[in-house]
């Protein structure tokens, strides 16, 4: 099954952990945020993520 999950203010704190533990356990995750160069590098750093 294809688990896909939208994270709101995922350039930091609990957004970001979220993101971090879900792409760990396989979902792929959209990241949003307010800041787009945070998210980048956030997106760079989490396998099956994007913004």
């Amino acid at each position: 099954m294809n688990r896909h999950a939208l994270v709101t203010g995922g350039g930091s704190g609990i957004g970001l952990a979220t993101a971090k533990a879900l792409a760990g356990a396989g979902w792929r995750v959209t990241i949003a945020g307010r800041t787009e160069a945070r998210l980048r590098d956030v997106v760079k750093s989490i396998p099956h993520a994007a913004i």
